[in-house]
């Protein structure tokens, strides 16, 4: 009885170092991407076009923020948001809390981030117009690939309705 009291002593302790060094890897990654993720807001803010946090194979996923029904590459996100850049700006005005994302199939913490905020995008004046802005609430999610670059990113939010109050 003492051997499998000692036996399964062992085992258990075994798996929760196990589980716990797990844990502190995916909690790594975690902060990594929440940096990556940071980065990739603070460009958009200061219209900086590095795209060094993308991966090559970037795609953003079909929403209401890519109405044409197709999803988004890397270079066409690069093409529109110098588009977009040329008549809007954009202000993350809700503190960045980033949170965990998990695997749909596991339902396990797996590294991805999410959040929700406020952006206050305003329409650059023109000759012939004001200029104008309006608050959008966001949710946006992003997925990493090995080397922690945004490989899938989904941001939702009613932008129809948002840029047509400011046309």
């Amino acid at each position: 009885m003492k051997k499998l009291i000692l036996t399964l002593t062992v085992v258990l302790g075994l798996t929760s170092c196990q589980n716990l060094q797990e844990d502190n890897n995916i909690q790594a990654t975690f902060d990594a991407n929440c940096e990556t993720v940071r980065s990739s807001i603070d460009n958009f803010q200061n219209e900086v076009a590095t795209y060094d946090e993308f991966s090559v194979d970037f795609v953003s996923a079909q929403t209401g923020y890519n109405p044409t029904g197709d999803s988004t590459s890397l270079d066409e996100m690069k093409e529109n948001r110098t588009m977009w850049w040329a008549v809007y700006d954009a202000k993350l005005i809700t503190d960045l809390r980033l949170l965990p994302g998990v695997n749909p199939e596991t339902n396990e913490v797996d590294g991805s981030v999410r959040y929700y905020g406020q952006w206050e995008v305003t329409k650059t004046a023109t000759d012939s117009t004001d200029a104008a802005s309006v608050i959008i609430p966001i949710y946006a999610s992003y997925d990493f690939d090995e080397e922690g670059k945004i490989l899938y990113a989904q941001t939702y939010g009613d932008m129809t309705a948002a840029f047509e109050s400011i046309k």
